[in-house]
């Protein structure tokens, strides 16, 4: 919520100067006449009397930065106020600034980190909600905010390694859609109209395409709005949940992809878990917590049931050799030795670099892979529309030409 710094008079005639934190200024006046206080200025910190809330939402690097920088100063000996305090005046981004002075506020009138940040959970996550708690119940706050930075940062490198595997089929896929929507709204109709008034035979493809560019050419408003409604229509199709993950179930079925989803799903497993673990979180709430990181809905859904055979006593190298092949022999071998020696959390940590390396290998791969498939389905299309297009031009040129020569005659 916003905050407002103020100065009022109380009933003593004595000048009082503090924060209050309010939905907006008549709630923080109501609030104050409300203690007996006479209001004398009241506005909103950092916006110059205007209280505006933080747009957008909080980057993994600017929360990264957060944990590095609180680790930093908790180390140094300040206090929580005091290094929220000094980030928040350096902070330039509008989003992160708001919370910075809500936590500096409440942090002022006793609140703990967990409480304040409890309030922004579309921005702070499971994972990270856990471990502050965690940090401030043990009193290790500052090695908490450690492992978040490290673990933030390794989040932040696996999925800019898949966004940018991504960023060529995109850009080409992006290209293909841009060429189609010209060549349906300015090229297919102009041609669908010179060809249709001559009275040659077409064959039926061309016959079909051009009769579709001569109705788009007459009825350009309609054939626009019906593709900014398929447009949406896509883009509902995998925004939404349900039919996401019935993409999600379509995709794994191809076995190179469906390799690729599951280390990425084992690599965030034994990062999240890791970081936990190091943390002191209990194993069974940092399985809880982890599957809420995961993305695979099977994944998530089996992780889930973890923590059970955890309480009634087994391993968790036990637990999850009970899960099919969903976890390689390779990892629960390494994760049955880390158990045996006590080292878990670092085990597991090693397991994720070794994962996230592996999918950056194979991401890479599959794009060498996808490039030359891209390349030869651009192929096929445009050698379509040629024998489409092409082929009937020639045919009209040659019946043309016949005809002026039977006149000539």
């Amino acid at each position: 919520m916003p905050i407002f710094s103020y100065k009022a008079q109380d009933q003593k005639g004595k000048i009082v100067e503090d924060t209050i934190q309010a939905s907006g200024r008549d709630d923080a006046l109501s609030a104050l006449k409300g203690a007996h206080l006479q209001v004398l200025t009241l506005k909103g910190i950092d916006t110059g009397g205007i209280v505006i809330g933080g747009r957008g939402s909080v980057s993994v690097e600017e929360k990264a930065v957060f944990c590095r920088f609180m680790a930093t100063m908790l180390r140094a000996g300040l206090s929580i106020p005091e290094a929220i305090e000094i980030l928040r005046a350096e902070t330039k981004k509008p989003k992160m600034k708001k919370i910075l002075s809500d936590l500096s506020f409440q942090t002022q009138k006793g609140k703990n980190l967990t409480s304040v940040l409890s309030e922004y959970k579309e921005d702070f996550d499971p994972v990270f909600l856990t471990m502050v708690r965690v940090g401030e119940e043990s009193g290790t706050l500052e090695k908490s905010f450690e492992y978040l930075a490290k673990q933030l940062a390794a989040s932040h490198d696996l999925n800019q390694k898949i966004k940018g595997s991504l960023m060529y089929p995109a850009i080409i896929v992006v290209a293909m859609i841009g060429n189609g929507v010209v060549m349906t709204f300015f090229v297919l109709p102009k041609i669908a109209t010179a060809f249709l008034k001559l009275d040659v035979s077409l064959p039926l493809p061309t016959k079909i395409v051009l009769n579709f560019g001569a109705f788009v050419g007459s009825h350009i408003l309609m054939s626009a709005i019906a593709m900014l409604v398929a447009s949406a229509l896509t883009f509902l199709f995998f925004y939404l949940k349900p039919t996401r993950n019935l993409v999600f179930k379509v995709i794994k079925r191809f076995p190179v992809l469906k390799k690729i989803i599951n280390q990425i799903d084992i690599a965030r497993f034994a990062r999240t878990l890791s970081t936990l673990l190091k943390s002191g979180v209990l194993i069974t709430d940092a399985l809880d917590v982890t599957a809420d990181a995961l993305t695979n809905p099977d994944f998530k859904r089996e992780v889930k049931g973890f923590s059970l055979g955890i309480e009634k006593g087994e391993s968790l190298s036990k637990v999850l050799s009970k899960v099919g092949d969903l976890f390689p022999p390779v990892m629960l071998q390494t994760i049955r030795a880390g158990e045996k020696t006590g080292t878990l959390d670092q085990t597991l940590d090693e397991m994720a670099v070794f994962y996230e390396s592996e999918v950056d290998y194979a991401l890479k791969r599959a794009t060498s892979l996808l490039e030359p498939l891209l390349m030869l389905f651009i192929g096929i299309v445009v050698g379509v529309m040629v024998i489409i297009m092409i082929a009937p031009i020639y045919g009209v040129i040659g019946s043309l030409q016949q005809q002026v020569g039977n006149q000539g005659r």
